[in-house]
């Protein structure tokens, strides 16, 4: 059987797919990282993760078996130092928002989140943290609501 290469990996690049891949797990830069990878080909900036992270390999994209590095979820995360913003995401989610994981994505410092997120949404990750905290999130929301009689 042939080695699989994972998009985003260690071992290739989320955009153009080349496997001639740059690599220092130490590297940090503008909040990126720790773990930077770069393509010299397209020049492309990204958070790396090994495959060996991935619950189902047959699966390219499986959440982790735990949260990254620097998850949002993580306690101290640079997302829930900013406390009001950290409150607006988990109300979205809790109104059924989804949470993806930013390890393997382009880096794009002039977007929204930072990440160049593929707009196929069967492309992302659902971020590992995330899952974790599902619990945690709609603890106390109760029963939905009964229909409204006829």
């Amino acid at each position: 059987m042939t080695e699989r290469y994972l998009r985003g990996s260690i071992q290739q690049c989320p955009k153009c797919g080349s496997r001639r891949v740059n690599v220092d797990m130490a590297l940090s830069f503008k909040g990126y990282g720790p773990g930077l990878a770069a393509c010299p080909n397209c020049r492309t900036l990204w958070e790396p993760f090994n495959p060996a992270d991935i619950w189902d390999r047959t699966d390219p994209h499986c959440s982790f078996r735990e949260p990254c590095n620097n998850c949002a979820f993580r306690s101290g995360s640079d997302e829930q130092r900013d406390r009001e913003r950290w409150l607006e995401i988990i109300a979205g989610l809790k109104q059924g928002a989804s949470f993806y994981c930013h390890k393997g994505v382009p880096i794009s410092t002039n977007s929204e989140h930072g990440f160049a997120y593929p707009s196929n949404r069967q492309k992302l990750r659902v971020c590992r943290g995330y899952l974790k905290a599902l619990p945690r999130i709609h603890k106390g929301l109760g029963a939905l609501p009964s229909p409204a009689a006829p």
